[in-house]
């Protein structure tokens, strides 16, 4: 856990805490705090902190939503927190690809075994041969650099090239031996 997760979840903590005993004066201040904390975040580019700021905001927001007849103060920080999380999700879905350069060896096996079509991750470890971890290890970093697409399907989730464009490999040395990739 990085030390700005450890601080929300403490921030988040004491939240949930000054709810609990009505000290909407504190309530406010810690969500004041939160909110400035992820336009902070936003405003500098942070993804990754974008991601603790999503967690925090949706545990928050579980444990008031949680909560036996909250009463009509502690509604309004639940909606306060909706919207804060609204805003971080809006945020993190117009962050800009990461670079393909960062991208570990296996990517382009990954890659590769999505040309032929949507495939779910125990596909992925059939058709390359990597581990279900590697394959588990390397689907985030193509989603995050705007190479692949995922969603739900029952149990599992299934994975596509995204479409447009040509897919530039990192490294030559790759298991497929491909430098390209043309995706249609």
């Amino acid at each position: 856990m990085s030390a700005l997760e450890a601080a929300l979840r403490t921030l988040g903590d004491d939240l949930l805490a000054a709810v609990r005993r009505g000290d909407w004066a504190v309530a406010d201040a810690e969500l004041e705090t939160l909110a400035q904390e992820a336009a902070a975040a936003i405003v500098g580019g942070r993804s990754d902190d974008l991601a603790v700021f999503a967690r925090i905001t949706a545990r928050c927001h579980t444990a008031l939503s949680l909560q036996d007849d909250p009463g009509g103060d502690a509604m309004q920080r639940l909606g306060q927190l909706r919207m804060l999380a609204v805003i971080v999700a809006a945020a993190r879905s117009h962050t800009p690809p990461r670079s393909t350069d960062v991208l570990s060896p296996t990517a382009g096996a990954v890659l590769s075994a999505l040309k032929s079509g949507p495939r779910t991750c125990p596909a992925i470890v059939e058709a390359t041969g990597l581990s279900a971890e590697q394959v588990g290890g390397i689907l985030p970093e193509l989603r995050a650099a705007g190479l692949v697409r995922s969603w739900p399907a029952g149990r599992l989730t299934v994975n596509a090239l995204e479409l447009g464009g040509i897919v530039q490999i990192p490294s030559p040395a790759l298991a497929t031996g491909c430098t390209h990739l043309s995706v249609t």
